[in-house]
């Protein structure tokens, strides 16, 4: 890092800027707006032309020496920053073309011939681009589960599958001219970067984008960060990245607007103990051992410091942890340090300790843009700062391989049809049914036998924008959800040569009598009932907490109503973040709990109602507390130990469904081979161990299961035990009835590592622990492992 500072100090004054500046001045600066005609908001997208143009070093650039692959990249990077004039780096260090403030232009220096790039696609379940028509060939990215329906799958392979289907795609779209679909960017060009995953921990169940996040877990959410990395970044051209990601959000961020506060004032008070223990791990196994080459940092401080701005950020990613990608800031970010943190008072000085501080290199807004050559005029930060940045995202679009040429980049010939195609139709559909999750199904009420007079009530009973959640490209070519197959008809379609019946029953937040009484009656004449319970964006999103995690009064209205009648019921709970359903439970035998499942979602849940689902077998990523819980927290403390606790990592009481919870229709016998360590010393220097377990499926039809390896520390003598149990290994099987399957689990010792509670240092200590495997429904087997010796420091809290 310090010779690249050097060689970046030396580009600033190099006389080869200077007689570069002169060579050129007889080159036109030509901005590249040719997108600009097809950017017509709502509408699917002509593509007419192939974006070949987006490659730099075409002739007459083409003699550059940035353009010589057979130089270092690093040389080539620091040759092109050496050639820009400085008026021409803050549009470099710019995302997005109009979006979050951002003036743009795209990206693009015409005199060197370096064409526009878009930092700032969204990719959480899918490209969020328009679709594209070239020459009548209408093509929609595909668009799979919500994140939180991803964690429920606890299947490692498909989070990996899900990565590498999206970078396909954005591939594909670039290259035919897509353009992001939200009207508030100023609809690009779709870049090769995705601003995903969000690998936030859902810490509260008030959270608005806890259907953005895989799990409360840190362990899962470091899996699912790294698996989507490794699927978004690798493909089969070890040359180049496919793509890009962007893990978000760094860091601590899980509050919209609670308790008196935005997302945009918030000072996250946090320990050294909770960043080490549960804020920060997700990220650095994302980084380590994904080799994630982007971050974006969030609207929050951390403990009085702006994320953007926070010397941490620097000293953590790059310094212990080698991260040699690029960060950039939230839409918006940046100007919230002046406008809303006070962090410090004028523009170019929140320009100045986010490029000189944080070391964040992009800014999603105006800052840079309007501020940062003010900020090197008036020594706030150097030119040095500014190359640096340059150079962390130029760089990467070297690694992307838009420098090189391109006859034998096979990521420059993905052709049209590999958008939205059989394959990633399949996979979407099968994530939704892994993801369906069994909560309760007292007396073997389901599955629903089909040929029966089925009646479907509830606010969700016709569901269809509601089932495919947020951060949404352009699904359907009319730019509505019309291909977006409802609740209602899938029901139809799987209740072969039944009746089907629907009533609304209730508004999602408000209902009637009259509502209520007109279900009731539909409900008389019918064998079965599915109550399609839930909430909407309306209720959680993006910007918006919500202010209970009960179902709405009109909903605990409705259901009493139909359980009064006797009749066979089931509930489909539609929602991102959990539901306190204590009313529900005790009344109604059957509940399913869906999530937000994606465009596949309404077949996913019918084929779960009437045994179709040859994959059930999810499981809660999250704990359902009981209703009253939010009453003994506040949003805006992030220790996870305080108070009642949060997470099934720290919550003390008894919750409504525990953390990996998910029943199935089948029935499983589990074996647990007893593993080969008892007696550890301590150490920081890691063994490895395996889990190896068999799983009988001993029922009559297939289903699937999820082998859950936990850590459970049982005495710690030199530390206050804090913590519950520890999730540290987890596996999915597909088991037809009768049949078996063995799953090995590879683990290390460092399992057995703690988070000091006051100094936040991780250390190999002392003490007793359990070794649990479990289903997520119970225990199957726990073996004692013993731990002696000498407390030993693994790693030390960051010091600045």
């Amino acid at each position: 890092s310090l010779f690249k500072l050097l060689l970046l100090l030396i580009v600033t004054v190099n006389m080869s800027h200077f007689l570069a500046c002169c060579l050129s001045a007889f080159v036109c600066v030509v901005v590249c707006l040719w997108l600009d005609g097809n950017s017509v908001s709502g509408q699917t997208i002509t593509a007419n032309n192939v974006t070949t143009n987006t490659r730099a070093c075409l002739p007459p650039h083409d003699k550059y020496l940035f353009c010589n692959t057979s130089l270092p990249i690093d040389e080539r990077v620091l040759n092109l920053i050496s050639l820009l004039e400085d008026e021409e780096k803050p549009p470099l260090l710019t995302a997005r073309e109009g979006g979050g403030g951002s003036p743009g232009p795209p990206g693009n220096v015409s005199r060197l011939g370096l064409p526009e790039y878009d930092w700032g696609v969204n990719c959480v379940h899918g490209v969020e681009t328009s679709c594209i028509d070239f020459d009548g060939d209408v093509r929609c990215p595909t668009s799979f589960p919500n994140p939180v329906n991803y964690g429920a799958t606890w299947n490692k392979t498909s989070f990996q599958d899900l990565g590498a289907m999206i970078a396909t795609e954005l591939r594909a779209i670039w290259l035919y001219g897509g353009v992001e679909a939200s009207t508030w960017s100023g609809r690009p060009h779709a870049g090769l970067d995705c601003w995903s995953p969000n690998i936030n921990i859902a810490r509260s169940p008030l959270w608005g984008r806890n259907q953005e996040v895989a799990s409360e877990d840190p362990f899962m959410n470091g899996e699912f960060g790294k698996l989507y990395t490794m699927g978004l970044q690798k493909g089969e051209d070890d040359r180049y990245l496919k793509t890009i990601v962007t893990l978000k959000h760094w860091d601590a961020y899980s509050l919209e607007n609670s308790d008196g506060f935005t997302r945009h004032n918030f000072d996250a008070k946090i320990s050294n103990f909770a960043l080490m223990d549960t804020y920060w791990p997700a990220f650095r196994k994302a980084v380590v051992e994904g080799n994630a080459k982007g971050v974006m940092c969030s609207y929050n401080a951390v403990n009085g410091i702006p994320t953007c701005a926070h010397p941490l950020l620097n000293k953590v990613l790059r310094e212990d942890w080698n991260f040699t990608g690029y960060v950039t800031s939230d839409s918006g970010a940046l100007a919230d340090i002046f406008t809303q943190h006070h962090y410090v008072s004028t523009e170019s000085q929140a320009a100045a300790v986010s490029i000189r501080n944080g070391r964040c290199d992009i800014n999603s807004g105006s800052v840079y843009h309007n501020s940062i050559l003010d900020a090197v005029k008036k020594n706030e930060c150097n030119m040095s700062d500014v190359n640096l940045a340059l150079f962390n995202s130029l760089r990467l679009r070297f690694e992307l391989g838009l420098f090189d040429p391109i006859d034998n980049q096979p990521y420059w010939h993905v052709p049209l049809d590999a958008i939205n195609t059989d394959y990633t139709r399949g996979m979407s559909q099968l994530s939704s049914l892994e993801s369906m999750i069994l909560l309760q199904n007292n007396n073997s009420v389901l599955p629903f036998p089909a040929g029966k007079r089925v009646a479907v009530i509830g606010p969700h009973y016709n569901a269809q924008q509601s089932l495919v959640g947020n951060y949404l490209g352009q699904l359907c070519p009319d730019n509505t959800f019309s291909c977006v197959t409802a609740l209602l008809d899938a029901i139809k379609t799987a209740n072969i040569g039944g009746i089907t019946t629907s009533s609304l029953g209730s508004n999602i937040s408000v209902g009637t009598q009259e509502q209520i009484d007109a279900a009731v009656n539909i409900a008389k004449d019918a064998d079965l009932v599915v109550l399609a319970l839930g909430i909407s964006e309306a209720q959680e999103a993006e910007s918006h907490d919500r202010t209970s995690i009960d179902l709405p009064q009109c909903q605990h209205n409705l259901a009493a109503a139909i359980a009064a009648l006797g009749k066979p019921t089931a509930i489909v709970l539609i929602n991102g973040g959990m539901l306190a359903v204590e009313q529900e439970k005790a009344l109604i035998p059957a509940i399913i709990e869906a999530g937000y499942p994606g465009f596949y979602g309404a077949e996913a849940i019918a084929k779960t109602l009437f045994g179709q689902n040859d994959h059930l077998g999810g499981k809660l990523a999250y704990t359902v507390y009981p209703a009253n819980y939010i009453h003994e927290i506040n949003m805006t403390d992030m220790e996870l130990t305080n108070g009642p606790g949060r997470t099934y990592r720290y919550y003390k009481d008894t919750p409504l469904w525990s953390f990996g919870h998910g029943l199935a229709y089948t029935t499983f016998n589990i074996h647990v081979t007893t593993p080969s360590i008892s007696n550890l010393k301590t150490s920081t220097t890691p063994s490895p161990f395996s889990i190896v377990a068999t799983v009988e499926n001993t029922g009559n039809v297939v289903g699937d299961e999820v082998i859950q390896v936990y850590m459970v520390p049982t005495q710690l003598p030199k530390h206050t035990i804090l913590l519950n149990r520890q999730l540290i290994g987890f596996d999915r099987v597909h088991v037809t009835a009768g049949q078996t399957a063995q799953v090995t689990i590879d683990l290390d010792t460092s399992v057995f590592n703690i988070v000091d509670a006051s100094s936040g240092d991780v250390v190999s200590t002392p003490g007793t622990f359990d070794l649990c495997v479990s289903n997520g429904v119970e225990f199957k087997k726990c073996f004692p492992v013993s731990v002696s010796g000498l407390e030993i420091v693994v790693s030390l809290f960051p010091s600045l």
